[in-house]
């Protein structure tokens, strides 16, 4: 018993910083295409503080020189956590940062005109709930499709009608369990998306070797990394923060990058 409370304590007291950010960069452009549209992903956030955590997250990703910066839900976590999220995204700078809601806006209670204010003041800031939007950076240009969460929102489906093929447009919607529902997977086969992005998972937030033991609802089959699902390689961030127990095993925080 002593030995497990030991060990127990020992993990509580793993925490990130700086150095065990890992940041994963994905080239999605077509071979004839030089010109890059660099998105950077940060999911699950968590934010309940701006400290030395999040001002690392903030150096790496400008250091990394984003056209856009998405939000993919779960950057608060509680409805008194809106003054540490605009503090997080005045330090992002003139960096354009786009959000969707994860389940825990929802479930905390947080006030969505507030959020969805908090993100217009900010440089080509917007929060998506159900709605496309574009974005232009040089010859490029992209266009975003953001979804209410699945777990515990209401993703609109009659957003998903068929796209341009040659359009580079991005889904992105919180939880991956999203793309395991039949009537979903039908409309998705009728399209091809560049990439759809999703988070929630935490890679598992604890994980031996890729076994993820508890995941929470909403995640479906889905870890983290790439998975086919129709229309679309989707793309499951491990995320940045904790939810429920303050640590991370195996599943280090992240930052995706995308060259679309």
């Amino acid at each position: 018993m002593v030995l497990a409370i030991g060990l127990l304590t020992a993990l509580c007291l793993y925490w990130r910083s700086g150095s065990d950010l890992e940041v994963t960069h994905h080239d999605m452009r077509a071979p004839s295409q030089a010109a890059r549209f660099r998105v950077v992903q940060l999911s699950d956030l968590h934010l309940q503080s701006f400290g030395k955590s999040e001002i690392a997250v903030v150096a790496q990703v400008q250091a990394l020189q984003p056209d856009l910066v998405l939000l993919t839900g779960d950057a608060i976590d509680r409805a008194d956590s809106l003054p540490v999220l605009k503090d997080f995204l005045a330090a992002l700078g003139t960096i354009p940062a786009v959000a969707v809601p994860g389940n825990w806006e929802h479930w905390s209670g947080v006030d969505f005109p507030a959020l969805i204010a908090l993100f217009a003041a900010q440089p080509n800031g917007r929060f998506l709930l159900n709605e496309r939007v574009s974005f232009t950076s040089g010859e490029r240009k992209i266009h975003l499709i953001g979804l209410d969460d699945f777990t515990a929102g209401q993703p609109d489906a009659r957003l998903l009608s068929p796209a341009p093929s040659d359009n580079v447009t991005v889904l992105v919607q919180h939880s991956p369990g999203f793309f395991e529902v039949p009537e979903i997977n039908r409309l998705m086969s009728q399209q091809r998306l560049s990439v759809c992005l999703s988070g929630h998972t935490h890679g598992g937030q604890v994980s031996f070797g890729g076994w993820a033991p508890f995941r929470p609802m909403g995640s479906g089959r889905f870890v983290a990394g790439f998975y086919d699902v129709p229309g679309c390689r989707l793309y499951v961030s491990k995320g940045l923060g904790t939810s429920i127990l303050p640590l991370r095993w195996g599943a280090a925080p992240e930052i995706a990058v995308f060259d679309l």
